[in-house]
């Protein structure tokens, strides 16, 4: 399952007050597990442009508890417990997400 976020800077450049036009967007991805299903949250940060002045306006990425990685915090915090708490191997875990891994499709 995929979950689409998508933050809005506004429609008023910050600095000069002028209309702001859409020129794209950055699409991130991350991995999480809610109550053993697992799905894939998007966030689609659009960027715009101010008609008077040109500057390019796009919200902040959303923090993730590794840098630079996929993994939501509940993957995270399921992992961990799992391997430490569970005692559960980590090629035993692969399994068990293989057989809940989402769906290539959104809804």
């Amino acid at each position: 399952m995929r979950e689409r976020r998508k933050p809005d800077p506004g429609a008023c450049c910050p600095d000069c007050g002028g209309d702001l036009r859409v020129v794209g967007e950055d699409v991130s991805e991350l991995l999480d597990m809610i109550a053993v299903q697992m799905k894939v949250i998007q966030s689609a940060r659009i960027r715009k442009s101010c008609r008077r002045c040109e500057r390019v306006v796009q919200e902040p990425a959303p923090s993730r508890p590794i840098p630079g990685s996929m993994v939501g915090p509940n993957l995270l915090a399921h992992v961990l417990v799992s391997k430490f708490d569970d005692h559960l191997p980590l090629y035993r875990q692969h399994e068990i997400f293989a057989r809940i891994r989402p769906s290539a499709q959104s809804p």
